[in-house]
């Protein structure tokens, strides 16, 4: 029983989703059809002018009748349209019916033309992309033209019905019922009316038969596409909200509030990162081991998006877990690169520099895995390149080793950070931003903070990028040092 009730709710459930998923298209084919209704009407309005001045031969007893019927009914339907909004489920049906009969009218003015006429509202019908819709249709127009070649080859007027007799016959006068017309004639009636039937009739009602199956089958594809468009849509959806939620997690894992250590006079520092998706690879990070030291650290994980950020989440806990008081960076960078081999079966790598600062004497212990290199400035001096050596990226193989170094960071000095997504940022050109333009940009205000510098930076790869489309991460981090000096 509660299996039963679990799919009636399916099928119910379904078919709401269904219903929406379809209204608005509904609503355009409505609005479609009332196009259509609408130049219908034009049209007939155009003929039956043409016809009264004279400029149309059509007799104008036979063809008013049909002219008018015509306009009122593609005019009634085009006002309920509009007074409704296109928004009423009964108006599909309402605007099949009606284009119909229009066009059945029409019949009557070009000649055994029905069959080619009536393929336009099975046409039109297929864009509610309902296969039933449109075989409700196409059953319509053809018991409409058979009806409509019936009434005529008994009842219909000579000028305008489906016999036509041999040339040179005087004895058939024009407007009279086509019956006693052809009995006039002395020609064979069922003859006459079978040939005409085989001859005209037939080869346009295969003609529509054709058409009526390419719509019913477009309508059943076009459901279909539909269909799986909107799940599609709404796979994209769940996917958008929960990179969303990734790119929230992942900023909160950074230190995003500045000034980090309000209560410290010795140094400052801001630190920014601008992901190319969603989420990206990079990350910084920045704290306090003791009360006298601090750790620096900037990276960048191989690829992007969640992989990448996947991976950047286990390097930063691999890293905040290996420094320990004590430590020095080509230590900490070490055990961190074992680590990650253990667990590292897709191959993925990082880039990594690592320093410890002293915030009593100004040394920098540090060691670099792979990354870029440094820009530091002493004070009174300018930005320049520190080319350290460089050891292998973490995560590549299990056993490697890095070399550490030193640098003094005096009162006044600034270092300054960054992932390759700063260097290898693009202009339309093609061409990188490079170091020689990041080193003229720093050195425009070598002594400003470090969230000035940074913000100036990032303005200066907008503008050379001019909209380009990013293709990396990037990430800086800038610390200036004040020592026992105040700020």
């Amino acid at each position: 029983m509660e299996y039963e009730n679990h799919n009636i709710w399916n099928k119910v459930k379904d078919k709401l989703v269904t219903d929406s998923v379809f209204h608005d298209t509904e609503i355009q084919a409505n609005k479609l059809g009332t196009l259509v209704m609408f130049l219908s009407g034009v049209l007939l309005a155009v003929i039956f002018i043409l016809n009264k001045i004279g400029i149309f031969q059509l007799n104008s007893e036979v063809v008013s009748a049909p002219l008018i019927r015509g306009m009122i009914e593609a005019g009634a339907v085009t006002i309920l349209c509009i007074i409704f909004r296109f928004d009423r489920w009964w108006l599909k049906y309402l605007l099949v019916v009606a284009m119909t009969l229009v066009y059945a009218s029409m019949d009557g003015i070009f000649t055994h033309k029905a069959a080619i006429i009536m393929a336009i509202p099975v046409i039109f019908s297929s864009r509610y992309f309902s296969r039933k819709i449109t075989i409700f249709t196409a059953i319509l127009c053809t018991g409409t033209f058979i009806a409509s070649a019936a009434w005529g080859a008994v009842w219909g007027l000579f000028d305008l019905n489906i016999v036509s007799l041999e040339e040179g016959t005087q004895m058939v006068s024009h407007g009279r019922y086509l019956d006693s017309a052809v009995l006039d004639t002395g020609f064979d009636r069922k003859s006459i009316i079978g040939d005409a039937l085989l001859f005209n009739y037939l080869p346009k009602w295969m003609i529509f038969s054709v058409i009526a199956l390419i719509s019913i089958n477009i309508a059943r594809r076009g459901r279909s596409m539909v269909l799986r468009q909107h799940e599609q849509d709404m796979a994209d959806a769940r996917i958008e909200s929960e990179l969303e939620l990734a790119r929230k997690i992942q900023a909160d894992m950074l230190v995003n509030e500045f000034p980090a250590f309000p209560d410290l006079k010795s140094f400052d520092i801001y630190a920014s990162m601008t992901p190319a998706r969603e989420v990206g690879g990079d990350f910084y990070d920045f704290f306090l081991t003791d009360k006298d030291h601090l750790c620096l650290v900037i990276a960048d994980v191989s690829g992007k998006g969640i992989p990448a950020a996947m991976f950047m989440s286990g390097a930063m806990a691999f890293i905040k877990g290996s420094v320990l008081p004590g430590k020095t960076p080509r230590e900490i960078l070490a055990d961190v690169n074992d680590r990650l081999c253990e667990h590292n079966k897709d191959g993925m790598f990082v880039t990594a520099w690592l320093g410890i600062l002293d915030l009593r004497t100004g040394k920098l212990q540090a060691a670099n895995a792979g990354h870029e290199y440094p820009i530091f400035r002493n004070a009174d001096g300018k930005f320049e390149k520190i080319k350290d050596k460089h050891g292998f990226v973490l995560g590549g193989m299990s056993g490697s080793v890095y070399t550490g170094y030193e640098l003094d960071m005096t009162p006044g000095s600034t270092l300054f950070l960054y992932t390759d997504g700063l260097l290898e940022a693009q202009n339309t050109e093609q061409k990188f931003l490079g170091l020689d333009n990041t080193l003229s940009e720093l050195n425009t205000d070598p002594e400003a903070y470090p969230a000035e510098i940074l913000n100036r930076m990032k303005h200066r790869v907008d503008e050379f990028t001019n909209g380009e489309v990013q293709f990396d991460d990037l990430t800086m981090l800038c610390l200036k040092y004040f020592g026992d000096e105040e700020r």
